[in-house]
């Protein structure tokens, strides 16, 4: 693949006696027509109506599409026109184009691949198209800002007149994306490539064990999968395998050949690990584990040692496709000693030390840059996937550009020869296009001028207004910078980032929306604005929830519970705002169910405790006072955090948000029972619940009830007849780590949890007859490590229904 310095990506205006202006619209009329071979690539035929539609916009003149050469003419594509002319796309680079003028047409070309045609690195170059978007931008003035009818910036140009030109342009990397902010759906796909995104080199990259091994293969390997304290564990969840295990890579490799004997058009495979913590402890994986520069402990070379041997049995059958594995958490730093990889195998670096704005500092940047260049010494096969510049909320607060990140960090990439960026973009159009923007652009010349993008976004997205808007964005990065350097901030507006950057700027923030508004006159751009108003409605809500805003001070950006429900629910596809698409399988929740108060009288009593996460809350009103749930100790950590009920027969009667500052009311009748379901997403808080008995269900979350940081104990009502019970504790061990104790009716101590070597402890108790009743699991700290998020479980032998607070218990049971 041909690398393209910034000098080749420039402009080549070279002066010939068979170049000179061309005037391709004069006074809005035009002679010329677009013209593509009859068996042009689709991509080139997309390339001519996208030409046609943009220059009658800006022009007034409609151009026709021809198949056959008429000058004068645009002639897209590598076509025998173009080769009569003396052209061909041989020599561009995959994805790249040329554009020149000749004879008084203009020429756009470059590598296109036909329906169903890969590139040697299986993906395809659709390099006219990439051309003509050039050209739009270039010579017309046109923007695609964000995705949507009023997205694009296209100036009027009464006479369009192409100097004459030759040049020859490309992407920089072979693999550009940005998930979230372009998707499958229509109108972000197409935005996508309206910026050149794309690839000509393919890579499929996920955490892709539970892909490849199936926890059924525990019961008859257990040594493929991880040991810790000399004991296998079991698979749930993120589980990890013995990479050092000849068996257990055998069969991956089988399993990938397998795939590839299948589909011989796929040609890139994920061998990544499983997320998290964990790792194997046996004595052939731990003696490849070494210490970090930074004094972490590394498993780089146990994971570099499953690779390989993956790659090498693949690469004997398929030697042409590739292996892609994650560098990445534990793995992230090169190993001590080199390691010779082999060629079938492609490294995705997953910067996860410096996600979200954390390359604001220097030493993180110091970090970063011995383990890029690090990593760019033992292979030229590697791509780069980040967070850089994006936090994960819904809250609406606007993502700061980080203009200082973009030039530090996309550089370098090019530098130490990176072949493809995966950065995270923001889903929330309103707030985020100038992030996603910047991001697009610098995928395609990572040598581009930040400071000239941004600018450049700002007039054309918010015209009379830019100046103001950009003001706005310029104060959040300066005031993000400060929070980050400072304290090291969050990957969500967290309450201390709430505090320390949004709430000091939010009157500032909307003056300038003010004075914005009052100049815009472009339709378009009020419509722009006013997404972005979107978001700070929103913003102002949680700012006010968490009193954070001056309540006696009016604001255009106050808005009812119900408006901000509108914004939030999905049900109208916005662009503008993160949307939490009311996921209505949390109705499957909702089956029907008997309900019996009770009091629990024996055993341990109800301490503090926060949850956190999406619960389920089965609520029986106890008299003629409804029903009252108030929230406590709430950090939404970036999440507008919904409330669904449902009646008994699980029809849905009210829907709000959370607040801390007023709590949720249902109205019903003495004995009637509800269903709570909270969407908590990453939030914690803690419910109080008047004039109901209650019970919470355990299944909300695959591994339990979800506790952070503090947990009470946790009753659970036993029927007669049950012979056995399961309970458990799981947690991140070794680092965050819990124990526990299991108490019988009796308030005996039957049992002792323990996650500290491995994260999932459970016991499977007999039951004698007459043992029914209430049973308990008092979650703590355990010995070592630190008690964070543990979560408590209920086996399938009962109903999963625990109670916290032992004065208004209820017992709940399947209807019959």
């Amino acid at each position: 693949m041909m690398r393209l310095t910034a000098a080749v990506m420039g402009a080549m205006l070279l002066a010939s006696g068979t170049m000179a202006d061309v005037t391709v619209v004069d006074a809005g009329r035009s002679d010329f027509v677009i013209y593509h071979a009859p068996d042009a690539p689709a991509s080139v035929i997309e390339a001519a109506g996208e030409l046609q539609h943009y220059l009658e916009r800006a022009t007034g003149a409609r151009l026709e599409i021809v198949t056959e050469p008429r000058a004068p003419m645009l002639c897209l594509g590598d076509n025998e026109t173009a080769r009569a002319a003396g052209l061909s796309a041989e020599g561009i680079a995959l994805e790249g184009f040329r554009t020149i003028t000749r004879e008084g047409s203009i020429h756009i070309l470059g590598p296109d691949t036909a329906e169903g045609e890969f590139t040697p690195g299986g993906g395809t170059s659709p390099g006219t198209r990439n051309g003509v978007y050039d050209f739009l931008e270039r010579f017309v003035g046109v923007r695609w800002l964000m995705p949507g009818e009023h997205g694009d910036y296209v100036p009027r140009v009464e006479t369009l007149t192409i100097p004459e030109t030759d040049l020859t342009d490309g992407p920089f990397f072979e693999n550009r994306r940005l998930p979230y902010a372009v998707t499958g759906e229509a109108r972000r796909s197409l935005w996508g490539v309206r910026q050149r995104l794309g690839w000509s080199l393919y890579l499929w990259h996920r955490h892709s064990w539970d892909t490849h091994i199936s926890p059924d293969l525990f019961a008859d390997h257990p040594d493929w999968f991880a040991l810790s304290d000399g004991v296998r564990v079991p698979p749930t969840g993120s589980f990890k395998l013995c990479v050092t295990n000849p068996e257990l890579n055998r069969h991956i490799a089988d399993r990938i050949i397998a795939i590839f004997d299948r589909k011989p058009d796929t040609s890139c495979i994920s061998i990544s690990p499983a997320d998290g913590r964990g790792w194997c402890e046996c004595p052939k994986c731990a003696a490849l584990y070494q210490t970090a520069p930074d004094g972490s402990p590394s498993i780089t070379p146990a994971i570099l040692h499953q690779y390989n041997e993956i790659a090498r049995m693949v690469g004997e059958k398929h030697p042409d496709r590739r292996l892609a594995g994650y560098i990445y958490d534990a793995y992230i730093w090169p190993p001590n000693e080199p390691v010779k990889l082999e060629p079938n195998l492609f490294l995705v670096l997953a910067a996860s030390n410096v996600y979200c704005y954390k390359l604001y500092r220097d030493d993180f940047r110091a970090e970063w840059d011995a383990i890029a260049r690090g990593w760019a010494a033992i292979t030229d096969e590697i791509a780069y996937y980040d967070i850089p510049v994006s936090l994960d909320t819904a809250t609406g607060a606007p993502n700061p550009v980080g203009r200082p990140i973009l030039k530090f960090l996309f550089p370098r990439l090019a530098e130490y020869g990176y072949r493809g960026v995966y950065n995270y973009g923001i889903a929330a159009w309103g707030h985020g296009a100038p992030v996603n923007y910047l991001l697009a652009k610098l995928a395609w010349n990572p040598h581009a001028d930040v400071d000239a993008l941004n600018a450049d976004f700002f007039a054309c997205a918010y015209g009379e207004g830019g100046d103001e808007i950009q003001r706005a964005y310029d104060m959040i990065d300066e005031a993000m910078e400060r929070h980050f350097v400072s304290n090291g901030g969050a990957r969500v507006p967290d309450l201390a980032m709430l505090r320390a950057v949004y709430a000091p700027l939010f009157p500032e923030i909307e003056r300038l929306y003010r004075q914005a508004r009052t100049q815009i006159t472009d339709p378009d751009a009020r419509v722009r604005l006013e997404m972005l108003g979107d978001n700070l409605t929103l913003l102002y809500f949680t700012l006010r929830t968490a009193g954070l805003a001056d309540g006696a001070q009016p604001s255009i950006f106050r808005a009812s519970d119900e408006r901000v429900l509108r914004l939030i629910d999905g049900s109208g596809e916005s662009l503008a705002v993160a949307q939490d698409k009311i996921r209505m399988p949390v109705a499957d929740r909702v089956r029907p169910v008997q309900v019996e108060p009770a009091v629990i009288e024996t055993g341990p009593r109800a301490k503090f405790y926060k949850l956190r996460g999406d619960n389920h809350l089965v609520l029986a009103q106890t008299g003629d006072e409804p029903i009252e749930v108030a929230f406590q100790h709430v950090d939404t950590r970036g999440k507008l955090v919904t409330c669904f009920v449902f009646n008994a027969a699980g029809e849905l009667v009210q829907r709000s948000l959370l607040r801390p500052d007023e709590p949720l009311r249902i109205e019903g009748t003495a004995g009637e029972h509800f269903h709570l379901v909270i969407m908590g997403g990453h939030a914690s808080y803690r419910p109080l619940v008047s004039g109901a008995s209650w019970a919470i269900d355990a299944t909300s979350h695959p591994r339990g009830l979800h506790f952070l940081q503090h947990a009470g104990p946790c009753w659970v009502s036993v029927p007669e007849g049950t012979e056995a019970l399961t309970l458990s504790l799981c947690s991140a061990a070794p680092d965050e780590t819990a124990a526990g104790t299991i108490t019988d009716p009796t308030g005996e101590p039957r049992a002792q949890l323990r996650t500290v070597e491995q994260p999932l402890d459970l016991e499977r108790l007999d039951l004698a007859p007459g043992e029914a009743g209430w049973w308990c699991i008092q979650p703590a700290p355990a010995d070592a490590g630190f008690f964070d998020d543990v979560h408590a479980g209920v086996g399938e032998e009962i109903p999963a229904f625990f109670v916290l607070d032992p004065e208004h218990a209820l017992i709940v049971t399947p209807a019959p």
